[in-house]
């Protein structure tokens, strides 16, 4: 039988040096599966009607830009039947999906970290009631968190309210969404691969001298993590959370408290940077990856 073509979408500079990139590479060269690229840069919306494709192809993104999440999801629901991605159903969002993903981790009872909405009511609100808001989250210093970043970007500790309402009125909510979460001054952050419903790998990431923030840098400090040695309700935690967003592959990052031993989940990350725990825990993620997309386009195709 044939084997399909797994179809990369990533940026241009990305091409062969991307660490995911490389392990999908590689693993597929194993395998003996085709792969190509598709470019962000070069892909024509309006042009992606007229793409042809063969149905059983799989298709996974590495880009974590706007234009490729509409790439991909414009794929899968232009070309019905065609590929096989990591979610379930068979289509991805238009868009960032933030605080329906908040929602659905709060309804299920998920343990996140005590977080506030932030909107442009905010911008109105008096210091005396933003303090009130904050003070529900455990008080000054406060993370404020702007969403759909990466590395890092856009979390910031706010000190006081002052430095709050100063963030406030530069912020422009019609393009921004953010939150407020209580500041951890001390915790251990672990990230959890879940592939087809299973911890596959974990690593922990260490925190800088100079920063509060355990993924400021494009190379952060990780060590693995043996997955034997987490406690049974993060690893549950870890599998809820991808299963809520309804892919077969998530990256998820947990936060544990030192002074209270409580565990955290901070974020589910799809797509996610797998390539770095592959390093320190010498796990082929790639090729899980594959195989579990595999077998659900055997699935897909009955």
């Amino acid at each position: 039988m044939k084997k399909p073509t797994l179809y990369i979408l990533v940026n241009r500079e990305y091409i062969a040096t991307h660490g995911v990139v490389v392990s999908l590479q590689e693993a597929c060269e194993r395998r003996g599966i085709p792969y190509e690229y598709l470019v962000t840069e070069n892909i024509a919306l309006d042009e992606i009607p007229d793409m042809e494709f063969a149905t059983g192809s799989l298709l996974y993104r590495v880009s974590t830009r706007q234009k490729a999440a509409i790439i991909e999801s414009m794929l899968v629901l232009l070309h019905p039947g065609v590929f096989t991605t990591i979610y379930w159903p068979k289509t991805s969002p238009l868009s960032s999906r933030p605080f329906r993903e908040l929602c659905e981790q709060m309804n299920a009872g998920l343990p996140i970290i005590p977080t506030r909405i932030i909107d442009e009511t905010w911008q109105a609100a008096s210091a005396s009631d933003l303090t009130a808001k904050i003070d529900s989250l455990g008080g000054f210093p406060v993370v404020v968190k702007t969403l759909g970043l990466s590395h890092g970007q856009g979390v910031q500790k706010i000190a006081d309210v002052a430095a709050l309402q100063q963030l406030l009125s530069a912020t422009d909510f019609t393009e921004s969404g953010m939150i407020a979460r209580r500041f951890l001054a001390d915790y251990r952050h672990y990230r959890l691969i879940v592939i087809d419903g299973a911890v596959v790998a974990s690593i922990e990431y260490h925190q800088p001298d100079d920063d509060f923030r355990t993924n400021a840098t494009a190379d952060p400090e990780v060590s693995a993590l043996r997955i034997e040695d987490l406690d049974p309700a993060i690893i549950t935690m870890a599998i809820e959370g991808v299963r809520l967003r309804a892919s077969i592959l998530g990256g998820v990052d947990v936060l544990v408290d030192r002074t209270d031993d409580t565990a955290y989940l901070a974020e589910v990350n799809v797509p996610c940077y797998f390539a770095r725990a592959e390093r320190p825990t010498a796990i082929d993620i790639a090729d899980q990856l594959i195989a579990a997309m595999l077998r659900k386009r055997q699935k897909e195709l009955a």
